[in-house]
């Protein structure tokens, strides 16, 4: 230690400062690792060695209460040089892996390091090898055979030109070091990690400040050997330094310190912000917080900690003041915990909380709640602009919502086309998008319902994985409930018009039976029973069975029984080409035998559903698709395959198209209702001016006959 009482604190309390956070990073790494891959093991064995040397440096600060070097602390000495020797080519590793080395045999970047890897790798044998030479004579236990076996040479005295050969060395080493491995910053390979690319963009600057300084680290370190080792003189195996020498060493020493706390300051930041080590996809806010209290334990614990022992207090008044400094920690660390477990809590409220669907539902307005949605943009991703697009099945049931509000949704087709399978996030093209540069899939056990295209955060940083999470469970959550919600609501109105109708329909044939059919054939009676007016009776009783005709055609037609007898296909074309026929041109049917065949094999409600669905669709198409005055060819095309276990039915015409603002009409939403409830869909495609095609789909394991 140097006569300076100051900078004898300065030097243990940073020590203990690096060995403390250098241990932590070690173990969050080996533990956190998604996988445990070479380079997540090579980087944790890297924090684990510089933990290691910061032990030993604090020992050596402690041993060495003199101004020399006793053969009993050459140990210590060689051990916290052999972590400075193994340091920078395991920063080289670390960063060659993060820049994807060995993710493909014949990239660029390994053709372009793989000689300097092994010319580096060979240095550290070596390096490795002279310091054992050096260090073991020196052990307790060998060393009175020392003599024997080691001649006596004085420590690092090897010299070229009067410059011993691995202070000259050392300075080139890590020179070259951190040169390759700026290199490899700067000109990776693509990632296959999931944000990889987007993680290593924002991680760049830390990296690249980290190497920097480690660099200068190096250089303070060859100076202090350069200028000192020249000065030791030794005496019986013992070496002396002037008391202004020390002083410059453990100044210098200071400042190394200092360059490597702000190297692991910056990456605890890196990985704590990207998962820069542990293989992540996303990284978590609550590694972020812990990284914090990390930082602060240990920025605490070897203030007060070095200042004891600088003071040299007794061993008992250490052990009691770090306990009570670790149990203080422990409660703020607690209290913090609680606050933002309340805080997450407040946050989550909108999204688990009543939307008063029932009242919703029976009141047939929509309750006034906080909007989930919004809440989730604004307070939880904190996002700039964000859009929850449904799509499938529950598409028709859903408005799309944007974040702020009123903004236009953008078309989504080639994003959900181009989805990795089972991605929690992907990136796309902000510029196509309206400055959204990632899309969240949204999912059900139909496959999937939606997508959310999320925008920048507003402070910068990335999503942590948590609140994508939370994204996701929330669009799904809201898509289903909005749909429910939707259908419930069809369903009623369905229910109270087939209602109304049946009473009309009832009253009507009461009047009509008791004010017409009845009197008319009361009349026949008398006049056949008086013999007079046959004719005029044959005339009434004709008129009554028009009435009785006319009456039964405008009761609903039961078809079941058609599809039942002549299939699903041969039904519908009889509908469409008797009841429509004269709407269209031509009428060209496209049919699959596979999914003709899926079509019958489907059960009698689901059968209903999708030819009534069908029905509907055709008698749209000749009703709206063509308006007076058009006089293009009018074409329908019904068509029906299978894709992906569905089995699916299209029918599509060639007239002006349905604008994305107009209401298809109640018909169709009743009908994608009753889809809906027999497991399929009902989705609708237009072109202005080109065609409008509606498509059915219905599971085939779903609702195919038991």
């Amino acid at each position: 230690m140097t006569s300076n009482v100051f900078l004898n604190w300065a030097l243990i309390a940073i020590s203990l400062f690096n060995a403390i956070l250098l241990l932590w990073l070690a173990l969050t790494v080996w533990l956190n690792a998604d996988q445990r891959s070479p380079g997540a093991m090579v980087a944790a064995g890297g924090f684990l060695l510089g933990s290691f040397f910061f032990v030993s440096h604090s020992a050596l600060l402690m041993k060495n209460g003199n101004l020399y070097l006793t053969p009993g602390a050459i140990p210590w000495f060689v051990m916290g040089l052999a972590p400075v020797v193994l340091l920078p080519a395991t920063w080289y590793l670390v960063i060659l892996w993060h820049a994807g080395y060995w993710d493909a045999p014949d990239s660029a970047l390994r053709r372009r390091h793989h000689r300097w890897l092994w010319l580096l790798m060979s240095i550290v044998a070596a390096a490795l090898a002279s310091l054992a030479l050096m260090g073991i004579p020196y052990l307790p236990f060998l060393h009175r055979l020392s003599p024997a076996i080691w001649p006596e040479r004085e420590l690092l005295r090897y010299p070229i030109f009067g410059i011993p050969l691995a202070t000259a060395a050392f300075p080139i080493y890590v020179l070259l070091s951190m040169t390759l491995s700026l290199d490899a910053i700067l000109h990776p390979e693509p990632s296959r990690r999931l944000m990889g690319d987007e993680a290593r963009r924002r991680a760049r600057p830390w990296l690249i400040a980290a190497s920097v300084l480690l660099l200068l680290v190096a250089i303070v370190v060859a100076v202090v050997v350069l200028w000192t080792v020249p000065q030791a003189r030794a005496q019986s195996g013992i070496y002396i330094f002037t008391s202004r020498t020390f002083n410059a060493i453990g100044l210098l020493d200071l400042i190394a310190e200092g360059l490597i706390a702000g190297v692991i300051l910056m990456l605890g930041q890196a990985m704590a912000a990207y998962e820069l080590f542990t293989g992540k996809a996303l990284p978590r806010r609550g590694l972020a917080n812990q990284w914090r209290r990390a930082a602060a334990l240990a920025g605490g614990f070897s203030l007060v900690v070095g200042g004891l022992l600088t003071l040299n207090r007794p061993p008992i008044y250490v052990a009691l003041l770090s306990a009570l400094l670790i149990a203080a920690f422990a409660a703020l660390s607690g209290w913090r915990i609680f606050q933002e477990w309340d805080r997450s809590m407040q946050q989550l409220r909108p999204f688990v909380s009543s939307q008063r669907w029932y009242e919703s539902l029976t009141a047939n307005h929509a309750a006034k709640t906080p909007d989930p949605f919004h809440a989730l943009c604004r307070d939880l991703l904190n996002t700039s602009i964000a859009y929850l697009i449904p799509t499938g099945p529950l598409a028709p049931f859903v408005l799309p919502r944007s974040y702020p509000p009123g903004r236009n949704i953008p078309e989504t087709g080639e994003v959900i086309a181009q989805l990795p399978a089972n991605a929690l996030i992907a990136p796309i093209d902000a510029g196509r998008y309206d400055g959204c540069a990632w899309a969240i899939p949204l999912w059900s056990e139909r496959g999937r319902i939606g997508v959310m295209l999320v925008g920048p955060r507003r402070d910068g940083g990335l999503y942590a994985r948590e609140e994508i999470e939370i994204a996701r469970a929330t669009g799904e959550r809201l898509i289903d409930a909005e749909a429910s919600l939707a259908l419930s609501r069809r369903l009623m109105a369905l229910q109270r018009e087939h209602m109304a109708a049946t009473q009309l329909l009832d009253q009507r044939t009461r009047r009509i039976l008791h004010d017409d059919v009845l009197p008319l054939i009361h009349t026949a009676m008398l006049a056949l029973a008086a013999d007079e007016g046959k004719t005029m009776a044959l005339e009434q009783l004709s008129q009554a069975h028009q009435d009785v005709s006319d009456l039964l055609r405008e009761l609903p037609a039961v078809t079941t029984p058609d599809i039942t007898r002549l299939g699903f296909i041969p039904a519908l074309r009889r509908t469409a080409e008797t009841e429509f026929g004269r709407n269209f041109d031509a009428i060209h049917w496209e049919i699959d035998n596979d999914a003709a065949r899926a079509l019958n094999q489907l059960n009698p409600q689901a059968q209903e559903a999708m030819f009534y669905a069908a029905r509907e669709l055709v008698r749209n198409a000749a009703r709206h698709a063509f308006p007076a005055g058009h006089d293009s060819h009018r074409k329908l095309i019904l068509r029906a395959w299978i894709n992906d276990d569905m089995v699916q039915l299209s029918v599509e015409d060639n007239g002006v198209g349905v604008s994305s603002t107009e209401d298809p009409g109640r018909g169709l939403g009743l009908h994608g209702a009753l889809m809906a409830i027999a497991g399929g869909s009902l989705a609708l495609e237009s072109r202005a001016g080109r065609y409008t095609r509606g498509v059915l789909q219905m599971p085939i394991d779903v609702a195919t006959r038991q």
